[in-house]
């Protein structure tokens, strides 16, 4: 019986996360596009710790992060060029904050990016109050014009929230139609600005539902400046079909982003945190069982992912959208991967 249990245990072991995984590609550098460190001393401090902590414990090179937001040359300084950042808006339902002319000073001043967040409106607007409802609203033309004209990417939209399978809506965006009215929104935009660069956060959330991945199939196939990243939808991986999932991935892996929502490191300190990112690698790399993603502890069958692919993901495809990037990492000794 003794013996029994014991076998039983060590096949748990992976499931509860007790196997220290060792990456099997430490020489592909990894970049997450999707963070909010903003100019806070501690939490870069924090960040690069962080980073430390995976190349010593698990051979990952975790090289740079991009923040959603706070100031360029802040950022740059205290992080020794390990985070570069965008400008901002979080809340555009009550129109952007930055103007037309801002987008080609944003490229001058060394930021990467426009981060917009411009999910449901009643998660930004107060009771009674009325704004801009969906993105593509003619207000937002002008700004989104300028930026298209300059090549300032729209660097992690956030469009809609969560809409699960029926029966398993979630807890964010339990109106499928109203969410669909959000993506909608999102695909006017993708044919107003056909040469706007856009990375759309969490996968634009079409990544809850198989019948969502085969519409963002459409998307990336019709709008070829499209992109999505990965944050925060690891631990939503279980609700589709792992066939389909990694299906998805492998096609469209040149225009898929790793990144995982990250801002303050709370409860979870620098080793928690730490391996919170290797919980996502995993899911990347092995065949494993997971015990969910960055977020959430849903357990996910790993789609092992090809080398190729995971490159793509990890750092090439970044470093051919966001401008300076591939520059700022030549200057963090990653030349050779540049060629």
């Amino acid at each position: 019986m003794k013996k029994k249990n014991l076998f039983l245990c060590l096949a748990l072991m992976p499931l509860l996360g007790f196997s220290q995984y060792i990456t099997k590609h430490p020489e592909i550098p990894r970049i997450d596009i999707h963070t909010h460190v903003y100019h806070d001393y501690g939490n870069i401090a924090t960040y690069l710790s962080i980073r430390e902590y995976l190349k010593s414990n698990h051979n990952v090179d975790l090289a740079m992060w991009i923040s959603l937001g706070g100031d360029a040359d802040t950022i740059s300084k205290l992080s020794r060029g390990m985070i570069m950042t965008t400008i901002s808006d979080y809340a555009p339902q009550r129109g952007l904050t930055h103007k037309p002319e801002d987008m080609a000073a944003a490229l001058l001043n060394g930021y990467v990016g426009y981060k917009i967040w411009h999910g449901p409106a009643d998660r930004r607007l107060r009771e009674g109050e009325t704004g801009i409802m969906y993105f593509d609203d003619p207000a937002h033309i002008r700004v989104l014009s300028a930026a298209e004209k300059a090549g300032l990417p729209l660097a992690s939209l956030h469009i809609a929230d969560p809409n699960g399978p029926f029966g398993n809506r979630g807890n964010w965006a339990v109106d499928p139609v109203q969410f669909w009215r959000q993506v909608i929104g999102l695909e006017r935009v993708l044919q107003r600005h056909p040469d706007l660069v856009i990375i759309a956060a969490h996968c634009a959330w079409l990544i809850c539902q198989d019948a969502q991945i085969d519409f963002l199939r459409y998307l990336l196939a019709t709008y070829p400046n499209f992109h999505v990243d990965l944050s925060a939808t690891f631990q939503y991986f279980h609700l589709v079909s792992h066939a389909n999932l990694r299906d998805f991935i492998i096609e469209y892996a040149d225009r898929i982003l790793y990144g995982t929502d990250i801002g303050n490191l709370g409860a979870s300190g620098i080793s928690g945190t730490a391996e919170r990112y290797m919980r996502t690698f995993r899911i990347l790399e092995t065949d494993q069982m997971v015990e969910g993603g960055f977020f959430g502890m849903n357990p996910v069958r790993g789609l092992s992912l090809p080398r190729e692919v995971l490159e793509k993901i990890y750092y090439k495809n970044a470093l051919r959208l966001y401008p300076g990037l591939a520059n700022q990492m030549s200057k963090l000794g990653y030349k050779q991967l540049l060629k």
